[in-house]
């Protein structure tokens, strides 16, 4: 029950608004360095360019996994699932996919079906990433 929890509030705070405002900044960024489309593509990564990229997103991911969870399942297979999900992710395809199905969520997200209803929910629902203090910047 404590890990389903935990992984409720996590999710909530990975998609709260906030967060995809931040999402789409970095992508933003990403995409166009400076507000300015690059005059030459950037050269191609090595593999071991690649390889070490590889290895501190896995850090990373490892990394968010309470503690309990790695003693759970081992880190052993900890790691061999998010090794799993990394070499998903360098699929063209499957890339592809999951840009389309998050464009189609972002889209409905922003896309209000009831305009009359759902921006007072929207501002209801408070957002676990943000606190009095914090602010975010408008895109």
């Amino acid at each position: 029950p404590c890990s389903c929890r935990w992984l409720e509030v996590q999710m909530v705070t990975l998609t709260c608004t906030q967060r995809w405002v931040q999402y789409l900044q970095l992508l933003q960024e990403s995409i166009w360095p400076g507000g300015v489309l690059p005059a030459v593509p950037k050269p191609p990564r090595t593999e071991e360019q690649k390889k070490a990229t590889a290895e501190q997103a896995l850090q990373s991911l490892m990394g968010i996994l309470p503690n309990v969870i790695q003693e759970i399942l081992g880190t052993s297979k900890c790691r061999m699932s998010w090794n799993l999900v990394l070499e998903s992710l360098s699929q063209p395809v499957i890339n592809r996919h999951l840009v389309f199905c998050l464009l189609d969520i972002l889209l409905e997200f922003l896309v209000l079906k009831d305009s009359s209803k759902e921006p007072e929910a929207a501002a209801a629902t408070p957002c676990a990433c943000s606190g009095p203090d914090k602010s975010v910047p408008a895109l």
